[in-house]
Parts: structure tokens; C-alpha cells; sequence
């Protein structure tokens, strides 16, 4: 059993991760409960004129009981899935779950000089739907998130490909995971967080509305087994912003970059 859950929590860790997108494995959540927390730091480089790299302490989490599960950044529940247990070999799995997340995206107007006059853009909760399905040949994903707390009031669709490796450089109980994919937001999303309101208008600055827009990204998650106790993990996931979003007077760079690193006890 000790074995079955740390695959399970490992799956999850994988699928869930808003920090990089990669996509995860099969495993229905147990009806035992589980619980893995541990220290962690989270690192967002945003792409906003003046804003520096922020740097907090993030306790990684995952908890799973029955079909509900919360990992890292994302609670979920599994509404349907094909199959129950760990994948076989040659065989196809999929699983759809409701989610809900949180959205890091957003400033506040003193955080740098060329944001003054600013109103604050709001971190946020989004829900939705999430399709996944898995093999061999990897793990597709496609979700649709809406803003619950009123924040953006838009839509994201988002398309993401991965492909783990297990036993990774010949070490055992290492997995990497890459991923690709693209995010769709609407212009509501992109307009509060990337646009300038004609109320924030100054010199250099004038209005600006980038529309609805489509990022690429890239991801890595790496995750080390240390024994049926202790897992270190790590994440990165770089994103190219859309040309739209880049000609905001607001945003200086033309990337985004979230890093996660730490390590889970499970009890």
C-alpha cells in the first residue's frame, strides 16, 4: 500500500502543478486519506516594467481522499474516469475532474516606479474542467478555467502535452516530466491584467487593451523518491507571451518564468 500511494501522490504532484504545466499519470485518487506536506519556495519572475523576481516560502501540499484530491496549487475532483489503479502497458487511461486554482498572475501599484497610478490587479481563484488522457506515448490535457472571485471576470483554455520518464538517467526513483503547451485567454483576462484603463492613463502610458491572446509554454517537473516518506521536487516553466501582451506599456518583458522547489513528507 505504502508503494501504491506514493505512486498516486506522485501522479498528482505531476498532474496538477500550476507552476509547471506538465501533465501527470493515471492513478485515481485512494479512499484512504493522504496527506504529503513539506518546506518550499516558489520564485515568479513577472513581466511588468520595474517589477523584480519575488521570492516566498510555499509549503507544498497534497492531500488525497477518495475522489477528491488538493495538490500544490489545485483542489480537484474526479467526476469520471475509465479505470480505476495504475496504468498497464499498451493500454490508454482518461479521467475528467473539476478544478479549481489559483491564478498568481497580478501586481500591486507600488511595486515598481512605472506602475504608479495603477490600480492593483488581484491574484484570483479560477474553476473549471480538466480532460486528461494518457499512455505510453505521454499524457494530453485540455482545461477551461472562469474567474470565481470577480477578479478578471475571463476565460482561459489551455493545451498541454508531456511526456514522463521514469528511472530518468538511469536513476532509480528519479522522474522528469517536459511539457509543452499554449494558453487562450480572453480579452477580459488579458485586458485586467496586461491592459491600461483610460483612469490609468499617464504620460508614456496611454490606454491599451492587448484583446484575447495565446501564450506558449514550456515546462520541467522533477521528482526524487528519496524513500516511501520523502519526496524532493522541483518545477520550472518558462512562457512566451503573446505579441499583444508584449506591446503593453506595462510590460517590459516578453516572458514569464514560476520556479517551485522543495520536498514532501508523507504521513
Amino acid at each position: 500500500m505504502a508503494t501504491k500511494k506514493s505512486a498516486i501522490l506522485l501522479m498528482l504532484l505531476l498532474g496538477t502543478t500550476g507552476f509547471a504545466q506538465s501533465a501527470g499519470g493515471s492513478e485515481q485518487p485512494d479512499s484512504n486519506a493522504t496527506l504529503s506536506i513539506g518546506p518550499g519556495v516558489v520564485v515568479l519572475v513577472k513581466p511588468y516594467e520595474g517589477v523584480h523576481p519575488t521570492v516566498y516560502p510555499y509549503p507544498p501540499t497534497v492531500f488525497i481522499y477518495d475522489r477528491f484530491y488538493f495538490a500544490i496549487d489545485t483542489a480537484g475532483y474526479r467526476l469520471l474516469a475509465n479505470q480505476r489503479g495504475t496504468p498497464e502497458p499498451g493500454q490508454t487511461y482518461w479521467y475528467l475532474d473539476a478544478i479549481a486554482k489559483w491564478r498568481s498572475d497580478g501586481y500591486d501599484a507600488d511595486d515598481s516606479d512605472e506602475l504608479a497610478g495603477m490600480h492593483d490587479r488581484r491574484q484570483t481563484i479560477d474553476v473549471g474542467g480538466e480532460f486528461s488522457v494518457f499512455g505510453e506515448w505521454g499524457a494530453l490535457k485540455a482545461g477551461f478555467l472562469t474567474d470565481a472571485l470577480g477578479q478578471h471576470d475571463g476565460q482561459e483554455f489551455r493545451v498541454t502535452y508531456a511526456k514522463p520518464f521514469d528511472k530518468a538517467f538511469d536513476v532509480n526513483n528519479l522522474r522528469i516530466s517536459p511539457s509543452i503547451g499554449l494558453a487562450w485567454l480572453s480579452s477580459n483576462l488579458a485586458d485586467y491584467y496586461y491592459g491600461v484603463r483610460p483612469d490609468e492613463v499617464r504620460a508614456g502610458r496611454p490606454a491599451y487593451d492587448p484583446g484575447a491572446a495565446v501564450n506558449w509554454f514550456v515546462g520541467l517537473d522533477t521528482n526524487y523518491r528519496l524513500n516511501d516518506d520523502w519526496t524532493l521536487l522541483a518545477s520550472i516553466t518558462y512562457y512566451w507571451l503573446d505579441s499583444d501582451i508584449r506591446h503593453s506599456p506595462i510590460v517590459d518583458d516578453g516572458y514569464a518564468i514560476s520556479i517551485l522547489a522543495g520536498a514532501m513528507y508523507r504521513f
